[in-house]
């Protein structure tokens, strides 16, 4: 048996094979040694690059971190510019938190007058031009800047983060952070953080080919102040005031109608309910979905004759779909692609045999 040699006196990097490797040439030693030093060199690339995308996670995470001890910690009063489906609106804000407890007053700024006052207990909404004040006394899910859950490792699994430069918004200097969803059933966002105080500066919501479904951007901020003056004099002005307190029954120790089977990774059901239809007379039942950052619902009823969704329909980054399913009016709706609601749909399954 003959043996191929290379001379002894041939340099190492002269001893090299040419292959294709997507449209690239790269050259490979055909010496056993060559190849060994090659692969610990590679293998220590990879270890050194590994850590470094590490070490960018955690200093990404240390920045979110930061971002949700601000955003419910922090006084602060301003305008911020809401740009969604083709329309721009220009609102000012004014943030105050007392006790650990936060209130917001929101005024639109442009289109029709309208305000927004949430607390704890509320959300009271004032539209002068109808001469009207509506109430809902259920706990608001406040969603304005703090929408991270407290553990972020429960995100990591279907998120990862990532630091990406720095940037000037509204006179302030920020450190843009990216939460990047592995997958295409989820959204992500782009957050430019206040150098300082970590206070969400802009915020983007990102579609599944990276570009901006939803922008908030301040264009004046001041930082620990909030002037709270909150006008109480709409009762004595004639305008009339609507309540709106739905009684929600808890049905968690009560056999549900329906459950999911094989949801997209990560989403669970957080929450099920049960409120008055008093539209029809009859109930509708409530499922909330979520993976700890995106989130949608399940609106379930007695089929009826018409006028319900049908199919899918889409409003900037919400989507949403209305179908039959075992003789019930199913409707979805979520901040999340049309993938996502279309894969938990497909999901329910009808306990037929365990309803009353």
């Amino acid at each position: 048996m003959s043996v191929m040699t290379w001379p002894n006196d041939q340099p190492l990097f002269d001893r090299f094979v040419v292959l294709e490797w997507r449209g690239m040439q790269i050259g490979r030693p055909a010496g056993i040694a060559a190849q060994i030093f090659f692969g610990v060199l590679l293998a220590l690339n990879l270890t050194t690059g590994l850590a470094a995308t590490a070490e960018k996670e955690r200093e990404a995470a240390r920045w979110l971190e930061r971002m949700m001890t601000a955003v419910r910690a922090l006084n602060y009063q301003g305008t911020f510019i809401y740009l969604h489906d083709n329309q721009l609106e220009s609102i000012r804000v004014v943030h105050a938190v007392e006790d650990g407890q936060i209130r917001e007053h929101l005024i639109s700024l442009n289109g029709a007058p309208r305000e927004v006052i949430r607390d704890k207990r509320s959300i009271t909404c004032v539209r002068p031009e109808s001469q009207q004040i509506s109430i809902d006394k259920r706990p608001p899910s406040n969603k304005f800047l703090d929408l991270l859950p407290q553990d972020l490792d429960k995100l990591t699994p279907h998120y990862a983060f990532r630091t990406l430069g720095t940037a000037r918004i509204a006179g302030h200097q920020s450190k843009v952070v990216a939460i990047i969803p592995r997958d295409d059933y989820r959204y992500g966002y782009r957050f430019y953080l206040d150098q300082e105080s970590a206070l969400p500066l802009k915020s983007d919501l990102m579609d599944e080919q990276g570009q901006a479904l939803e922008q908030t951007m301040f264009t004046s901020l001041e930082i620990g102040v909030a002037e709270w003056n909150i006008d109480e004099s709409n009762k004595q002005r004639g305008i009339t005031i609507r309540k709106s307190d739905l009684p929600r029954s808890e049905i968690e120790s009560d056999r549900p109608q329906w459950h999911f089977e094989s949801l997209p990774a990560g989403f669970v059901v957080t929450s099920r309910s049960r409120v008055p239809d008093t539209a029809n007379g009859g109930v509708i039942d409530h499922y909330v979905l979520s993976d700890g950052l995106a989130s949608l619902s399940i609106f379930i009823e007695a089929a009826g004759e018409g006028g319900a969704l049908e199919g899918a329909s889409r409003l900037g980054a919400i989507n949403a779909w209305g179908g039959r399913r075992a003789d019930h009016q199913i409707t979805a709706v979520g901040e999340v692609p049309a993938i996502t609601l279309l894969s938990v749909v497909e999901a329910m399954r009808y306990n037929a045999a365990e309803s009353p």
